[in-house]
């Protein structure tokens, strides 16, 4: 019996001689395949999770709470466009900053001279309501009716948020993740803060100071130990 032998280059005569590719041959092939993605801003993407974390969070709002009423007019709706003016502030500020910090290389944004602002201000409006509401009053404007509960329920409503936040920071590429942590969460509590308003009956700039601002600190200090955690690549 005859035995056939045929070598591996006459199997590759039929398609033509093959000649070895170059690394840089081999590079510019795969760059040739390449099909171009548009980049999404990173502010985009964190904005469309806020809306979503922001509507879960009013939605356990208004079915646990409720809203106040008589916020369309007198003390309550100038409390509330007060409150309202402070969170957004805060919130697009650390916004901002969270967005720097989604993407290597991206410039920083500062946040202690905006946010020492913010303080700033929420100081002079406290300090000019207990000038003219006096000693008789001064520990209500202080302590309120609901100050046990009013750092609790921004940090439960500020859950939602942080949750959504930190699902669109995973699709981006943040590096110090602490950092990156504290700042969803800042964010995170300053919406939740805005929300709770809508339901706190307190008028007092103090009050929000010290209570509204306790809660908030303890969204950032959650997202500061999650980040890292729940943000590594």
């Amino acid at each position: 019996m005859a035995c056939a032998v045929i070598r591996i280059d006459q199997l590759a005569m039929p398609f033509g001689p093959r000649k070895p590719m170059n690394q840089a041959a081999l590079i510019q092939a795969l760059c040739d395949d390449l099909t171009p993605t548009i980049s999404t801003p990173a502010t985009q993407g964190l904005s469309r999770a806020l809306l979503i974390g922001g509507g879960m969070a009013l939605a356990a709002m208004i079915a646990t709470l409720g809203v106040q009423p008589g916020l369309d007019h007198g003390p309550a709706q100038t409390a509330l466009l007060f409150k309202a003016s402070v969170t957004i502030a805060v919130a697009i500020l650390a916004l901002r900053s969270l967005a720097a910090m989604a993407r290597p290389g991206a410039a920083k944004v500062p946040l202690l001279p905006g946010l020492a602002g913010v303080v700033a201000a929420m100081v002079c409006a406290g300090l000019g309501q207990m000038l003219v509401a006096g000693e008789a009053v001064g520990g209500n404007l202080v302590f309120g009716a609901s100050w046990q509960a009013c750092p609790w329920r921004i940090a439960a409503l500020s859950l939602p948020l942080m949750a959504s936040l930190f699902w669109a920071l995973r699709r981006q590429a943040p590096v110090h993740l602490q950092r990156t942590g504290a700042l969803a969460g800042l964010c995170s509590g300053a919406c939740a803060a805005g929300i709770y308003a809508l339901a706190c009956p307190e008028q007092s700039a103090v009050f929000m100071l010290l209570w509204y601002g306790l809660g908030i600190g303890m969204a950032t200090l959650a997202g500061l130990l999650a980040g890292p955690r729940l943000l590594r690549w």
